[in-house]
């Protein structure tokens, strides 16, 4: 059998004999050209996935500008989805520089971001702002979304959407990897704790075990010879008085060691509700961030206060170890309770990169499309209990987030 030689129409796919056959054969070239590219772009950024979220999600944002030529494209994981995961959000602008804040972004940007968080979507499409909107879903649900502005005349096609959703798809995949692995690692970190708690409780019981078999009986014993030697002397002598006074301090050291004891074989997490210095003291436990060492110091002497200012108080530490942990790019904090005449101090204090006065700025300014209001509601809860809230430099170079609560002492 004599296999012939392909023509024109096999090698390019046209059929036409028409003189018109070059306009088509040019457009079915540009076709396979962006096609090519599109395959180039997500090659780059499944390359990128060996590097950890962070750049996989910088290569999404570059690849979709370059497949676009899109002027803005922004990367946004949803406030309340993968709370553990970063980067949370990554744009890039016209002069190619990344943007890693929702307030650094143009008004509109900002909305249709916004807009796009706010509202699921379960295709890719345009909005009413004609910005391209592709949903990062994991497990079913929207994650976040990302969005591309490549102005009014920009042709995008079905298969451009399909491109978008593959490259939106993978880093929806790393995010979740990254979400993932820092649970496993706080959950380690939990049950690390625990295992010390755990040691830490059985060597104070053992400790407390052997100070009532051995120290407590051995000072007894004392006591019970010295009450055997004073009616050998002289009553009214030295000897007798020296007797005494030795008496009475084995007396306050078998009470000593008897409150020792109590102390260390007591659970002290176990009975009652917990107080406000154990409720922070959990907070580290509670809401562990990896790379993050929180410290919680209690200063004073604690004085009861209401459930709800006690609820309000581990609020706002909370919500100030958000924040921390999620704007400040911080390594240490420190969780400060100090009980003064008259008033509980708590203040929340990091090693980051933020300003006073950018936080200060940005209440007045009030929270735009009902972003960011863990800073209003915190300043809210103090003022429901009576408090103050402030921000100052923190020493450590960071902010420090101060509430006063003014607190009526007992004189008992």
């Amino acid at each position: 059998m004599t296999v012939g030689v392909p023509g024109i129409s096999e090698l390019t796919g046209l059929r036409s004999s028409k003189p018109t056959w070059y306009a088509e054969y040019r457009h079915s070239a540009d076709s396979l050209t962006r096609a090519l590219g599109s395959l180039d772009r997500i090659a780059q950024v499944l390359s990128a996935t060996g590097r950890g979220a962070d750049a996989l999600c910088r290569a999404v944002v570059d690849a979709t500008a370059d497949h676009l030529g899109a002027a803005w494209v922004v990367l946004a994981v949803a406030e309340d989805a993968l709370p553990l995961a970063a980067p949370r959000l990554v744009a890039r602008g016209p002069s190619g520089q990344p943007v890693r804040d929702l307030d650094d972004l143009p008004g509109g940007v900002r909305r249709s971001v916004v807009a796009a968080l706010a509202t699921p979507r379960g295709e890719p499409g345009q909005d009413a702002d004609g910005a391209v909107v592709v949903p990062l879903v994991v497990d079913g649900e929207q994650a976040g979304a990302l969005v591309a502005w490549a102005g009014p005349q920009a042709d995008v096609t079905a298969a451009d959407l399909s491109i978008l959703r593959i490259v939106a798809n993978q880093s929806a995949v790393a995010l979740l990897s990254d979400s993932l692995l820092a649970q496993s690692e706080a959950l380690r970190r939990q049950i690390d704790v625990a295992a010390q708690r755990e040691a830490v409780d059985v060597e104070r019981h053992r400790i407390a075990r052997e100070l009532h078999d051995s120290v407590a009986q051995h000072v007894l014993s004392a006591g019970m010879t010295i009450e055997w030697c004073r009616p050998e002397v002289a009553h009214h002598s030295e000897v007798h008085a020296r007797l005494g006074h030795a008496k009475a301090l084995t007396r306050e050291a078998v009470e000593r060691l008897r409150a020792v004891i109590h102390t260390l074989s007591s659970d002290h997490l176990d009975g009652g509700s917990p107080g406000l210095p154990e409720l922070l003291g959990r907070l580290p436990e509670l809401h562990p961030v990896p790379g993050l060492e929180v410290a919680v110091r209690v200063e004073g002497r604690p004085v009861p206060l209401t459930a709800g200012c006690v609820e309000a108080l581990v609020k706002i530490a909370t919500e100030c170890l958000f924040n921390v942990a999620r704007h400040a790019a911080a390594t240490r904090c420190t969780v400060r309770l100090a009980y003064r005449p008259g008033e509980v101090r708590l203040s929340v204090a990091d090693d980051g990169s933020g300003d006073p006065e950018t936080l200060r700025r940005s209440l007045r300014a009030g929270s735009r499309e009902g972003a960011h209001r863990g800073l209003p509601n915190a300043v809210s809860r103090a003022a429901e209990i009576g408090g103050t809230l402030r921000f100052a430099r923190a020493r450590m170079g960071g902010v420090r987030v101060e509430v006063r609560v003014p607190v009526e002492v007992s004189g008992g």
